[in-house]
């Protein structure tokens, strides 16, 4: 697939990085020194100049161009880019990053979106995802699938989890409706083995209906159902979380240096306490007794204030903090603290990227670590997999079936189940051999780019 990506920046650059191993990619920026670093680091074509001028497009789009990503700082930007490829070659797919909700409108008849074919919004993706880890006591890190009625969901393992501690995997009763895929332990991820212990400061991969999730987060133990959460930073994150917390009629407070956006912030909510304070004040974190807190958010537009934050909020005393990141430099950063619980621009990014990159009836999701993530795949006659019970069938390595469709009905997969014609399968799949997949399930299978 040739794919125009327009703005270099730091989304620009992680969506190129990313897609780049697998597809041939021109990336449109004005920068020259963004320029260089894209020429010297990435395999990709670079074109130096505004990706939003028509006369750059006409000359940049070729008959063979699939799609346009318009991914810069500016909306504005980004839908026009969109609007002048549509204009030049109709049939070409565009994807447009928008950062303000008020810019993102669907039309009811048509079901399509102004603009664009498909809108990411990193920000309004990472303030769902904050929100969900922030609801739920043990989980540390949230995914979805959508399509599926899915939601993948890490959950951590701590010392006072004993019915849990120790335990081999074969012996947890788990709650209906889902299924745990992998572990992470230290820096390593353990594939599901029955005979697998479970270890503190394990984080358990578990996908599962949102029931189901909820019900396992309850069986790992609940000290206490939250219901104070502080929230640092009242940009667009900052106030969707809000928005949603809000609906649980908790007791949410959201803190904010600049005080003409506090109180455009105070106008816009009735249940929300807005705080005039700067994120990273010690003592005005202190005064306000943010340690006695249930969750912190971190969400502010600075990484470091966002770190430094978080230490902050740990040192006193707050036991689950949850934050956003921009720049990858500070995923190890954010790991070494202790902070379990960071959420990468970049990842997310390159997450809705790569799903409008597969046909609309296959779900992909990219998991933590490189190498590691679910596809589907529908079974056809051919596949060596059919009338075959799956206690007989072996995978390969890294491979594990987590969910099967059957019917519109979904499935749990035991060791006696058998896979026929038209079922739908969700793999999960950490460092696997696609061919050999391909092989068994005589189908081509999307990769992570």
């Amino acid at each position: 697939m040739e794919v125009i990506i327009v703005g270099a920046g730091n989304v620009g650059f992680t969506v190129a990085n990313a897609l780049s191993r697998i597809h041939k990619i021109t990336v449109i920026e004005k920068s020259e020194d963004k320029v260089n670093k894209i020429k010297e680091t990435l395999d990709v074509g670079t074109y130096q100049g505004n990706g939003a001028s028509p006369k750059i497009l006409e000359k940049v789009i070729t008959p063979a161009t699939d799609m346009i990503l318009a991914v810069t700082e500016l909306d504005e930007i980004n839908m026009f880019a969109c609007m002048a490829a549509k204009t030049i070659k109709p049939n070409i797919r565009t994807v447009a990053r928008i950062r303000n909700p008020e810019y993102i409108y669907k039309d009811k008849e048509s079901d399509q979106y102004i603009g664009a074919d498909h809108i990411i919004s990193p920000e309004l993706l990472t303030a769902e995802k904050m929100a969900r880890i922030a609801l739920m006591e043990n989980a540390v890190d949230y995914d979805e699938l959508k399509p599926m009625g899915l939601q993948i969901v890490s959950f951590l393992i701590r010392d006072r989890h004993i019915h849990l501690v120790g335990k081999y995997l074969q012996d947890i009763k788990s709650p209906q409706d889902c299924s745990i895929v992998s572990i992470y332990r230290g820096d390593e991820i353990r594939i599901i083995e029955p005979t697998l212990k479970i270890e503190p400061d394990d984080r358990i991969n578990v996908i599962g209906t949102p029931k189901a999730i909820q019900d396992f987060n309850k069986m790992i133990g609940m000290d206490h159902e939250a219901r104070d959460y502080v929230i640092l930073g009242g940009g667009i994150i900052g106030r969707t979380i809000a928005e949603i917390l809000e609906k649980d009629k908790t007791y949410i407070r959201l803190f904010e240096a600049d005080e003409e956006k506090c109180r455009t912030l105070s106008r816009i909510f009735d249940h929300v306490l807005v705080v005039n304070a700067d994120a990273v004040d010690p003592r005005s974190l202190k005064s306000e007794n943010v340690g006695k807190a249930d969750v912190l958010l971190c969400c502010t537009n600075s990484d470091e204030k966002n770190l430094l934050s978080c230490l902050i909020g740990m040192q006193l005393g707050v036991e689950k903090v949850v934050s956003r990141y921009t720049m990858r430099d500070f995923e190890e950063i954010f790991s070494m603290t202790g902070i379990t619980s960071a959420i990468g621009y970049h990842r997310i990014v390159a997450n809705e990227v790569f799903k409008r990159m597969v046909p609309d009836t296959q779900a992909v999701v990219l998991m933590h670590e490189e190498g590691e993530e679910f596809v589907s795949i529908t079974v056809v006659e051919r596949s060596k997999m059919v009338g075959v019970p799956l206690g007989d069938v072996k995978l390969p390595e890294g491979a594990h079936i987590a969910v099967i469709i059957k019917d519109d009905v979904m499935i749990f997969p035991r060791l006696d189940t058998v896979l026929e014609v038209g079922d739908k399968v969700l793999l999960y799949a950490y460092n696997t051999r696609i061919s050999k997949l391909e092989k068994l399930f005589q189908v081509s299978i999307p990769v992570e780019p």
